[in-house]
């Protein structure tokens, strides 16, 4: 039996008779994913459970600390092959707070920890957005739940009530064509080589993890587009290569591994580990203040928008399972996409391929 618990959360429900056995075995778990998905994995149990085997992931016996009770929901998130990238740092560190805790005092301390996080600033000045405050909730919760579909504990103490979702404020960051240009002339005097890059993210929504680890045979010349296998959403996406950066990509030379690269003194190709600091660099120069590099993903998702493409085609080019580009399409914008940044670049005068230097 599969019964829905929310948003592609599913608990199966399995009961099997088994030769040798008086009564049927039952077996039940918290499933996240489709409702295929859900289906095919309550088929793999009833399978495995009549075969004699065991499940893809084991309960033990008198789980006490958080620290095996996160081991525990990592194990089946990597048995269901659901551990993204962006999630694993996030658990490891409420692991590390709090995984020598009881499971029954844990509550207490990760309470008193939020309250915390909330009042102090981050050491770069700024208060953590809610959706960070949201995020070690909603793993912690996610964490409990799993516990009591295995029937480790008898409820979930990480209640709604006693750790309330926080509203969440979008961040509306804009560029003028006027910071546009200024941005794009920074970068193509103080950071030429990273120009590609952040031109590209001018033009298509990406998270910029996605592009600095991008290696040359991601990009196919026949399609013109880029292949990420891994998103952080968990699906293989396509980006589309806008026409006047096909001369870029296929200009990289050819004993280059990588599709974003720069060139260190010896003239050996190099990934961008981080553009955190050059990035600022610029910012500064450029006169932009409160501007992430992450906020080029929602800029070039509303151009998109506002040049007449379909909400879904921009959500599948973002890699966007829900409707985010409505919570995150800058409301004000009623410009043209191509207008807007065919103009900065050429204002720039960076709208060719970017040189080493």
């Amino acid at each position: 039996m599969i019964k829905k618990k929310g948003q592609n959360i599913w608990q199966i429900k399995v009961s099997v008779r088994v030769p040798g056995r008086d009564n049927p075995v039952q077996k039940q778990e918290m499933f996240y994913g489709t409702q295929t998905e859900a289906k095919l994995r309550e088929a793999e149990i009833i399978g495995q459970l009549k075969a004699g085997g065991s499940l893809a992931y084991s309960k033990p016996k008198g789980v006490s600390t958080f620290g095996e009770a996160v081991d525990m929901y990592l194990e089946r998130l990597r048995a269901q092959d659901r551990l993204s990238k962006g999630h694993l740092p996030k658990i490891n560190r409420l692991h590390r707070e709090f995984g020598h805790l009881p499971l029954d005092v844990m509550p207490d301390y990760f309470e008193a920890w939020l309250k915390h996080l909330i009042r102090t600033p981050t050491p770069w000045g700024k208060m953590r957005a809610t959706a960070t405050i949201n995020r070690q909730i909603e793993i912690v919760r996610a964490v409990y739940n799993h516990l009591l579909a295995l029937e480790e504990i008898p409820r979930n103490p990480i209640t709604k009530l006693r750790f309330p979702k926080y509203k969440e404020k979008p961040r509306d960051r804009w560029l003028t064509l006027d910071e546009r240009a200024r941005l794009l002339r920074a970068v193509h005097k103080h950071r030429p080589q990273m120009l590609p890059l952040i031109r590209y993210m001018l033009l298509v929504p990406c998270r910029v993890s996605e592009l600095t680890a991008a290696r040359r045979e991601q990009y196919n010349p026949f399609t013109n587009t880029i292949y990420i296998p891994d998103s952080k959403a968990g699906i293989p996406i396509n980006k589309p290569v806008p026409e006047e950066m096909t001369e870029y990509f296929i200009s990289i030379p050819a004993d280059c591994p990588w599709l974003f690269y720069w060139t260190d003194s010896r003239g050996k190709y190099r990934p961008f580990a981080t553009v955190r600091h050059s990035w600022l660099d610029c910012l500064k120069i450029a006169g932009i203040s409160d501007f992430r590099v992450h906020d080029l993903r929602h800029i070039s998702a509303t151009d998109l928008y506002e040049a007449g493409n379909s909400e879904r085609s921009v959500m599948d080019v973002a890699g966007w399972k829900t409707q985010m580009l409505s919570r995150y399409r800058h409301k004000d914008s009623l410009r043209s996409a191509q207008g807007i940044v065919f103009k900065a670049a050429a204002e720039s005068g960076v709208s060719g391929q970017a040189k080493a230097g």
